[in-house]
Formats: structure tokens, C-alpha cells, sequence
């Protein structure tokens, strides 16, 4: 009794809490991307529930496409500068903004709202910027990647980067807290392992062996249910980390695959 009594007690906390387990949001934007020697355009847009983002577009002079990059579940933007220019210099421009709650954006995080972000995000590219819609690239790492992927199953883009992604928040909570029914009382999906099979654009998947957030195996469930074209990418490192540990391969996973993207057959 006293354990059901336990069990029963964490779960209602955990579910009452959920957002507070998914969202880890901090406000302070702490610098921009003129720290690490990128020109760039600030800018604030309204999404269609009359919420004000905040992003940066980093404009590269001679770019083929352009990076629609949505980060994970904590911090901010101003945490991803050392990715952004590594994107610029290979030729890449970069889009990046705070979901709503993050950074300098209005708002409170959720699932359907964070949707709505990725919505806005990339109307704003097409309609204030002037980017051609068949030169965006829709990237997303962790969280990030279910934004992704639910935007890349509504819009036509030239290609889709899921980088180190979980399959679903439910698959997340019974793989973290096994012992907790919390796999059935979840509120949140971010189902990127559904949502995948509707994305019809070239897909790189890249996965951490030593992932030990989203474990790889959610990676290769995704991969498995994707439309061809597709690419997978496995590098050594954790989920925050990989990218650092494996970076020759991880600059070379992307120069590879996008140099693919005008006739890619994977």
C-alpha cells in the first residue's frame, strides 16, 4: 500500500508539473552573434495567436539555402552562437528565433504553441525576408526536432535536419522514470516518430551513440519510419556534446548531405 501510495503521489506531482519537467526556459539573452564575428539582423514577428518572437537572421553573401534552426528545451538562442557560425561558414545563412517563454519572446512554452512558433518562423522568412521557400533547410535538435518535423509535414522545404531527437514525450518519461505510469498520463506528445512518416523533403537524421537523454534507438525508430530520401548519421558523443566530440564529421555530415540536396537518391 505504501508504495502504490508513493508511486501514485510522484505521478500526480510529475503530471500536475509536466511543463515544468519538458520547458526550461531562461530570459537573459546573454550575447549576440557579433560575439562570435557574425553580422546579423534582429527581429521580432507576431505568430497567429498574436504572440511576439524574437530571432536573428545571420546572412550569409553567397548562400544556396538558408538554416531554419529550432533549439531544444532549455536556455536560448543566444547558447547557440558556436553552431550558427559553424553553419555560416560553410556557406549557409542562418534563421534562428526564441520560442514563446524563451529569451526576448513573449509567452508561455507548450506544445501546440511552440507549433505555432515554427509556423510563424518560417512565414516570416518567405514573406518579410524574401526567402524562396525551396531554399530552406528546417533544422531541429531534441525538442527542437519535433518542431521540426510537425513544420516540414505543412510546408515544402528543400530539406529536413533532425538532430539527435526523441520519439515522443511519452517514450521519454517511461525510458527516464520506468517505474512511474507517467507513459499514460502525459499530456505532451512532440510525436516526431508519427509526424515523420508526413515529411516528403530530404531528411538527415544525425543521433549521439552516448546519448543518454534520447537514446539512440528513438533515433533509429525515426530514421525507420522516414520517407526516402533519408540519411542517417550515428557520431560519437552525448546529446549535448556530440557535436563537439565528433565535429570534423559532424561539419562534413552536413556539407555532404546538402551538397546532395539537388538530386539526393538516399
Amino acid at each position: 500500500m505504501i508504495v502504490l501510495l508513493t508511486v501514485g503521489g510522484l505521478s500526480f506531482y510529475m503530471i500536475m508539473l509536466e511543463d515544468r519537467f519538458i520547458y526550461f526556459p531562461e530570459l537573459q539573452v546573454q550575447q549576440t552573434p557579433a560575439a562570435v564575428g557574425l553580422l546579423f539582423e534582429e527581429h521580432r514577428f507576431q505568430t497567429s495567436d498574436g504572440i511576439i518572437l524574437h530571432g536573428w537572421f545571420m546572412k550569409h553573401p553567397s548562400a544556396r539555402f538558408t538554416v531554419l534552426h529550432f533549439h531544444g528545451n532549455a536556455g536560448n538562442i543566444s547558447h547557440r552562437l558556436s553552431l550558427y557560425r559553424r553553419w555560416h561558414q560553410q556557406g549557409l545563412s542562418v534563421f534562428a528565433c526564441d520560442y514563446r517563454g524563451y529569451g526576448n519572446s513573449d509567452g508561455k512554452p507548450g506544445e501546440a504553441g511552440l507549433y505555432e512558433d515554427g509556423r510563424a518562423a518560417w512565414q516570416f522568412l518567405i514573406d518579410k525576408s524574401g526567402v524562396d521557400p525551396a531554399s530552406i533547410i528546417i533544422s531541429g535538435r531534441s525538442l527542437g526536432a519535433a518542431v521540426a518535423t510537425k513544420l516540414a509535414t505543412e510546408v515544402q522545404p528543400a530539406g529536413v535536419v533532425l538532430e539527435t531527437p526523441f520519439t515522443n514525450i511519452p517514450d521519454m518519461a517511461a525510458f527516464h522514470y520506468p517505474w512511474l505510469p507517467l507513459r499514460w498520463l502525459v499530456r505532451n506528445r512532440f510525436d516526431t516518430e508519427i509526424m515523420v512518416s508526413g515529411v516528403h523533403a530530404p531528411l538527415l537524421l544525425i543521433s549521439a551513440k552516448n546519448d543518454s537523454i534520447a537514446p539512440e534507438f528513438m533515433a533509429e525508430r525515426i530514421i525507420d519510419t522516414a520517407s526516402k530520401p533519408k540519411r542517417h548519421v550515428s557520431l560519437s558523443g552525448g546529446h549535448n556534446s556530440f557535436d563537439a566530440v565528433s565535429e570534423q564529421q559532424y561539419i562534413e555530415s552536413w556539407i555532404d548531405w546538402v551538397d546532395s540536396l539537388d538530386g539526393s537518391t538516399d
